[in-house]
């Protein structure tokens, strides 16, 4: 595991912007790993001033994989780094999968359902349903961006984040 504590800023806004979230000012304590094809980046975004103290404190995951070629967000519940506003891009269009276990809980954007089911195979749904996912996933083509709502940067959460977005990236297959 490589850990950087003042990581590229670069290189996490070339994920931005973001579908569902805002975007961190700065990045902090980033842990990168491989498993497989995927490159993993757990990181802390700090949404705020650098200088001041964020709104909240979380840790994202970030998945770099050629396995995802499509793009949709998904969200489940109202959270702090929530984006509300979409002033430099427009919003993709709020879709339902007909999955009503997935479309009761989880509000998905995408250009239409049937490109949101496909980057959102039902094992992954399945998977994420299993874990109580509550948060943000992002996929878009080479990578992966997931919130878990209630992570927050401690050693403990980090560990379950390296263990977790694994498997949650497994079950995209």
């Amino acid at each position: 595991m490589f850990f950087q504590r003042h990581p590229d800023l670069a290189w996490f806004q070339a994920w931005e912007p973001f579908d569902t979230m805002v975007s961190g000012t700065v990045y902090y304590n980033a842990a990168s790993f491989t498993v497989g094809t995927s490159q993993i980046t757990l990181a802390e975004p700090w949404v705020g001033l650098e200088d001041s103290e964020p709104l909240a404190r979380t840790v994202l995951a970030f998945c770099v994989d050629p396995r995802f070629t499509l793009r949709v967000a998904a969200r489940g519940g109202e959270h702090f780094n929530t984006r509300v506003s979409f002033l430099e891009n427009a919003k993709m269009p709020t879709v339902a999968l007909g999955d009503p276990d997935w479309d009761e809980h989880m509000t998905t954007l995408a250009a239409s359902p049937s490109e949101a089911q496909r980057a959102l195979p039902l094992g992954a749904r399945q998977h994420l349903a299993h874990l109580g996912f509550a948060g943000h996933l992002e996929v878009r083509p080479g990578g992966l961006v997931l919130h878990f709502a209630g992570t927050l940067p401690t050693v403990d959460h980090y560990e379950r984040l390296s263990r977790v977005t694994p498997e949650v990236v497994r079950a995209f297959r």
